[in-house]
């Protein structure tokens, strides 16, 4: 049989030259595969920034000091092999390249540098490359592309923002604050003792502070410093401050307009007013704890609050004949020396309920400080948009989604009474590495037509 007209003579060799090529490039890629480093098969290095998990921090912009660098190594590596890590940093737009190798920080795998502004980076692409060799030689190599950029207008955070939480506030005019009033729907004060209500406010207040600070200085390093502390550098107040950049979070009273929030702080794109007022308006904003009774149905609730509650069969606070005492003396034992039951109850409300409170001002005061801006980076740093309700400025995945993880700055909605307490299989509630980023100044966002 004739060969047809449109087959090529030459496409037999073609076609072995093709397969000879495939079969060539699996035998290099099954060598490499195989090929040992450090002892380890498969071992590889990465590069990261800020603690960020890698699709979410693909796109973010970066100031030209503060953002951390990360360089993940393979497991198991003896220390003289961790040693010849080393970075190059190359300006893409002038070609002036940096060494660094003596400034990193080894934290058990992972080589972690806070830039310095002495490496006096310019704005524009900057390369990043990371090589490490072992003592035979065989190398890991790693890159990665940032773009460096300045603020307009300077960071949004700084040095010197204050949040003022004002427990004073009294909205509805009766001489008392809100707070004090609030109270009494958990059975923790009574109109006829103010005195015993004015100091258990003021052990809730100071419990909830507490807690705010901790969620501003969290313990588990979430850019991944290397260093003991990395405190947001925001101060939070229950007195008021002369200062400049003063936010003040009025605590208490009723929403009228949306009976079952909680907290409703404006949320301020990149912190711009930094003073704002989030006490009045219409609706109204601020916190308003008395709307926690949305919780009475949790277990711990009716376990921390029943005591107090009349409906439940307690006894409000004020009205038991120990109550004065156990909030005078101190808050660990009775005048005879040993913790009463209704003394142990008290205790227990004031840290479940500070916490839960304390957990709600964290989230709220992010707001006011700018988390979470809509879009991606460097516009925004995956928050919902406005149009989509409850993800509005809160936490959403790179697929648009509620991230499965809870974390801090997650919609509100989906907090249960014992998540929003940090008494549940999560732990207390905490910002994700990006949100913590932003708060520290170590990524920079652009207006979308910039």
């Amino acid at each position: 049989m004739s060969r047809p007209d449109s087959q090529s003579p030459y496409s037999g060799p073609i076609i072995a030259v093709a397969v000879g090529l495939i079969i060539g490039l699996a035998l290099i890629a099954i060598s490499l595969r195989g090929q040992r480093f450090g002892g380890e098969r498969g071992a590889e290095i990465a590069i990261h920034i800020n603690g960020v998990e890698e699709r979410m921090a693909r796109d973010v912009l970066l100031p030209n000091e503060g953002w951390v660098l990360q360089v993940e190594l393979p497991p198991n590596l003896p220390a003289t092999t961790r040693t010849r890590l080393q970075l190059t940093l190359r300006a893409e737009r002038s070609g002036a390249m940096i060494e660094i190798a003596e400034q990193l920080v080894d934290l058990e795998g992972v080589a972690t540098l806070v830039i310095p502004e002495s490496l006096g980076l310019y704005t524009g692409l900057l390369s990043i490359r990371a090589t490490l060799t072992d003592e035979e030689d065989h190398e890991l190599v790693a890159y990665r592309r940032v773009r460096i950029r300045r603020w307009l207008g300077g960071p949004p955070i700084g040095s010197r923002q204050i949040i003022h939480f004002d427990f004073t506030i009294d909205r509805d005019g009766d001489g008392r604050p809100d707070f004090e009033r609030d109270l009494e729907r958990f059975g923790l004060a009574t109109d006829e003792h103010p005195e015993l209500a004015k100091r258990i406010a003021a052990r809730i207040a100071d419990r909830a502070l507490f807690r705010v600070e901790r969620a501003y200085d969290a313990e588990d390093d979430p850019n991944r410093t290397g260093r003991a502390r990395d405190p947001i550098f925001v101060r939070f107040l229950l007195e008021a401050d002369p200062g400049p950049f003063v936010t003040r979070i009025c605590v208490g009273g009723r929403n009228l307009a949306n009976p079952e929030s909680v907290g409703n702080v404006r949320f301020d794109l990149r912190n711009e007013r930094k003073t704002s007022q989030e006490c009045a308006g219409d609706p109204a904003t601020g916190l308003f704890p008395a709307e926690l009774t949305i919780y009475e149905r949790s277990e711990l609730y009716a376990e921390v609050l029943g005591p107090f509650l009349p409906a439940k069969g307690g006894i409000a606070l004020g009205d038991h004949a120990a109550d004065a005492e156990a909030l005078a003396t101190a808050a660990h034992t009775s005048a005879a020396g040993d913790p009463s039951d209704r003394r142990r109850a008290i205790e227990r409300a004031i840290e479940v309920l500070g916490d839960v409170l304390g957990t709600v001002m964290a989230h709220e005061s992010a707001h006011a400080l700018g988390l979470v801006p809509p879009g991606r980076p460097g516009v925004g740093l995956f928050g919902g948009a406005e149009e989509e309700g409850d993800p509005y400025a809160h936490n959403i995945d790179v697929s648009g989604e509620t991230p499965s993880r809870a974390w801090l700055m997650n919609p509100g909605r989906g907090f249960s009474f014992e998540v929003l307490a940090g008494r549940s299989e999560v732990g207390e509630l905490r910002f994700r590495p990006l949100n913590y980023a932003y708060l520290k100044d170590r990524v920079v966002l652009v207006d979308a037509k910039n």
